[in-house]
């Protein structure tokens, strides 16, 4: 089997990224999914849960920043290929927003369950 070609390590690493990006899409999607059923349910556990999942999210964002930004840096991507990590870079970046959003609707959700502590939290 022939070695990998550096377009090919490219391209491999660029859908990489693209699948970890896309799976923290789906994990964000889920976690306003259940802050919005925990307000609607009252549910403090899950409130609890999508509260700290929210770590989860930050550190997957941070991993995602410090692949495109390595992937720049090793790799020196022009035109499209350029543009699509910038373009990944910028989704991470709103993808953890998103997530924040979830984990405010968590504590407003702790804080009308009871649990005023969870609510009360400062941010990471």
């Amino acid at each position: 089997m022939p070695a990998t070609t550096r377009r090919e390590e490219f391209d491999l690493k660029l859908v990489g990224l693209e699948a970890e990006v896309e799976g923290l899409a789906y994990y964000v999607s889920d976690a306003v999914h259940r802050s919005v059923e925990a307000l609607k349910t009252r549910d403090l556990a899950a409130s609890r849960q999508v509260i700290e999942d929210d770590d989860y999210i930050d550190q997957k964002q941070a991993e995602i920043e410090a692949r495109c930004i390595n992937l720049i840096a090793t790799q020196q991507p022009v035109a499209r290929d350029l543009r699509s990590i910038i373009a990944l870079l910028h989704i991470g970046v709103e993808l953890e927003r998103m997530g924040d959003y979830a984990e405010g609707i968590g504590k407003i959700s702790a804080s009308m369950g009871g649990d005023e502590h969870e609510a009360t939290r400062e941010p990471q």
